[in-house]
Order: structure tokens, then C-alpha cells, then sequence
């Protein structure tokens, strides 16, 4: 790490994965880049992720799904379709609920991270739904991706119907 300058010391979080504790630091590099280190060892990542929703994740080479939500107290992430409920704590040991600019309690609005064709819709509006329940699948580059609940909720909105194409981006199901 370099001294003055300027240089602004790497962000700490302590993150608890279901009961497992990892320090997890972020330093913004000079050349717009970012350097993270999980318990002390570098990390490849490149993440493109919302603060709920549907993003992806770039990790050492491999490439997942990520659906983000909140709870109560954590957040709900599910990666590839393994749930995980996580808790934030910043430097100074103050927990978090969320990333910054997330939403309220609770909810989840699921976007198309890439371009494709709705296979499915495995809900309707009104029906609530626990973490890790399935929502939707979408057909992309000749594969089919599950979308599940970050968070528990009722459905509020659907904007989707299989056989429909969408675009990366595109809202398909909105839980409150």
C-alpha cells in the first residue's frame, strides 16, 4: 500500500457465510482497478452485481449467478442456486444488512443478467415464496438457468411469459 497521495486504505469487511467468518479487504487501485483479498490471499473478481437482484460474478477464472436479497439482519445470496445467508460487519465491527444503496428489508427484483428465452415462469403473482424457491428459467447460449428467491416474499409482479425473449436487463418478476 502506498502512503500520501492520496491513496485511501483498503476497505475491511468481516463477512459471516453461514456461520464461517472471512475478512474480506477491497483497495481501489491508481489504474481504476480493484484488489481483493479474502483472509490475506488475492482474489480474481469481476462482478457486475445490483443491490438486489440478478447480477454475475467473475471469480478466479469462473463464472456464476449470483441472486442478492435482503433478510433480516443478512443478506440472502444464491449462487448458481446455493443459498447462503450473510452478515456484513465494516471495520469497526458495526453489522450491516446490506451493501449500500440496497432497498428496504426485504424483496427482490429479478432481472435477465444476459439476453434469452423464458422457459418457465414457477409462480404467480400473490404467491408467496421462501429463499431458494424457484422463479423462473431462461434458455441462454443454449443453456437453462434457474432463478430462485434471494428472500422470502409474495410475488408482486411478473413481467414474463415462457416463450418470451428477453434482453440482459430486462425485469422478469418482482418479490416483496
Amino acid at each position: 500500500m502506498t502512503s500520501g497521495g492520496g491513496a485511501r486504505p483498503p476497505s475491511r469487511l468481516e463477512l459471516r457465510v453461514d456461520g464461517t467468518t472471512f475478512t474480506v479487504e477491497i483497495e481501489e487501485l491508481s489504474a481504476g482497478g480493484l484488489q481483493v483479498r479474502v483472509d490475506g490471499q488475492p482474489v480474481d473478481v469481476d462482478a457486475r452485481l445490483p443491490p438486489s437482484g440478478t447480477g454475475s460474478l467473475l471469480m478466479d477464472g469462473v463464472s456464476y449467478t449470483v441472486d442478492l436479497g435482503e433478510g433480516q439482519g443478512e443478506i440472502h445470496v444464491v449462487v448458481d442456486g446455493e443459498a447462503f445467508r450473510v452478515q456484513v460487519a465494516d471495520r469497526a465491527g458495526h453489522r450491516r444488512a446490506a451493501p449500500a444503496g440496497a432497498g428496504g428489508p426485504s424483496g427482490q427484483r429479478l432481472v435477465a443478467p444476459m439476453p434469452g428465452k423464458v422457459v418457465a415462469v414457477l409462480v404467480e403473482v400473490g404467491q408467496a415464496v421462501e429463499p431458494g424457491a424457484e422463479i423462473v428459467v431462461l434458455e441462454a447460449m443454449k443453456m437453462e438457468n434457474e432463478f430462485r428467491a434471494t428472500a422470502g416474499g409474495v410475488v408482486r409482479e411478473i413481467h414474463v411469459a415462457p416463450g418470451q425473449a428477453v434482453n440482459a436487463g430486462d425485469l422478469l418478476v418482482v418479490v416483496a
